[in-house]
């Protein structure tokens, strides 16, 4: 039986106990609100001030604009940003 890479990816993250992203360059934004956004796959931080908080990815980085922006956590390549998200861009 041929597997995917995608599960042998899988099962390799679940038996070492390592996030996927670390052995990918995946990662996951998600937006709660415009106050509050959990970003997955983060390998760490390019920029902090309360204007832009900036992120990398692996391959790309992601920038949040905005006002009195945190990083409440950062734990385990997940971070979660508070504040107010104006805008987010992506650049290589």
């Amino acid at each position: 039986m041929k597997r995917s890479k995608e599960e042998i990816v899988k099962k390799f993250t679940e038996e070492m106990q390592i996030p996927e992203s670390a052995v990918t360059d995946s990662f996951r934004i998600e937006f709660r609100s415009n106050t509050d956004v959990i970003i997955e796959g983060c390998r760490g931080i390019v920029e902090y001030e309360e204007s832009g908080i900036s992120l990398n990815l692996g391959k790309m980085i992601v920038r949040f604009g905005g006002a009195d922006l945190e990083i409440s956590s950062f734990y385990e390549e997940q971070a979660i940003l508070k504040g107010t998200v104006a805008a987010m861009e992506f650049s290589s």
